[in-house]
């Protein structure tokens, strides 16, 4: 039996169609899942909220979603399927069909979701990682999860996840003298445990389009990673004035010379002005010529040395977004 994907705003929804969406997911939610609470939230009619469902010949909905636009971000949510439907891979469909939409009308943006904790699996097969600590939603546990995914002609640039191969590439760039030579005290690491630290700190700082990317080739091999964070001041710089923005990139040594570096920072940094970021700088060490080439190639405007980062002597390289 043909089923068909759908995508609308609840006010273009056929009212019977619209009731038996609902009745699925009140359904699922609250008489399944044992938990009383307002299914019918307000949210289906915000702004940019649509509703996304498999519909079979007769008109019954078998599984459905919810897309949200958010201030920083996108999310979806209220991802159901009707229980004689399941194991037809009906909520995978309408997932893919979900973030195709979302790449291609907000590439770049993150795509949020609450994930009940035995399903963050499933999610992770999508490009959705763990972005915070459990909690519990109506008794049942969950797990906040993100995802991003921002494309060029030769890139894709993606959250990094805790896992064997992406592990084992951060450890193998950061443990590269070549590599930390002009990154904070040139500390190399040593032990393959301190890629947990890094990934626990990159998590804490996403927010919105901020964060630390992975860029990989289009057929996914590793490459390096493009930050995109808040800058701290120096020792009585800031004045309480807010944190500047700062890009930056990491690229392994078999990377260099390739242009890749300067394809994934410009991305970034186009990304960060259409999100409504005013200024991001660059910082490097006076001595790193390779990377402030990389600042040019990108349309940033070098401003002299400044103190004003970091607690040292860095190049600055400005970038404010076109009025």
């Amino acid at each position: 039996m043909a089923v068909t994907l759908h995508r609308a705003p609840v006010a273009e929804i056929p009212p019977l169609t619209l009731y038996r969406l609902l009745w699925l997911r009140v359904s699922v939610f609250v008489v399944e899942q044992d938990a009383a609470y307002p299914e019918i939230d307000g949210r289906d009619i915000e702004p940019g909220a649509e509703l996304m469902w498999a519909q079979d010949p007769s008109g019954a909905v078998l599984a459905t979603l919810r897309l949200l636009r958010e201030e920083k971000n996108t999310r979806i949510g209220r991802v159901a399927t009707l229980s004689s439907a399941r194991g037809r891979g009906l909520a995978a469909d309408l997932m893919r069909a979900a973030l195709e939409v979302l790449d291609r009308e907000a590439p770049g943006i993150p795509t949020l979701l609450d994930a009940q904790a035995h399903l963050a699996d499933w999610y992770g097969r999508f490009g959705f990682v763990v972005s915070g600590e459990p909690f519990a939603e109506d008794g049942i546990p969950h797990v906040p999860m993100r995802r991003t995914r921002l494309t060029t002609e030769r890139l894709v640039l993606r959250e990094w996840v805790d896992a064997v191969d992406d592990r084992a590439f951060l450890f193998d760039l950061y443990r590269r003298a070549e590599v930390r030579r002009y990154i904070g005290d040139g500390r190399v690491m040593t032990d393959a445990a301190e890629v947990d630290e890094l990934l626990a700190r990159w998590t804490a700082r996403a927010d919105g389009v901020l964060g630390v990317r992975a860029v990989t080739t289009s057929e996914g091999e590793r490459l390096g990673a493009v930050l995109l964070k808040p800058i701290p001041w120096s020792a009585g710089v800031g004045g309480g004035r807010p944190e500047d923005v700062e890009i930056g990139w990491h690229f392994h040594p078999d990377a260099w010379g390739s242009g890749v570096a300067s394809e994934a920072a410009a991305a970034v940094l186009a990304l960060a002005h259409e999100s409504g970021l005013r200024r991001i700088v660059a910082v490097t060490h006076p001595e790193n010529t390779a990377s402030q080439a990389v600042t040019r190639r990108i349309g940033m405007l070098p401003a002299g040395e400044t103190g004003d980062y970091y607690d040292t002597t860095c190049a600055l390289f400005v970038s404010e977004r076109p009025s």
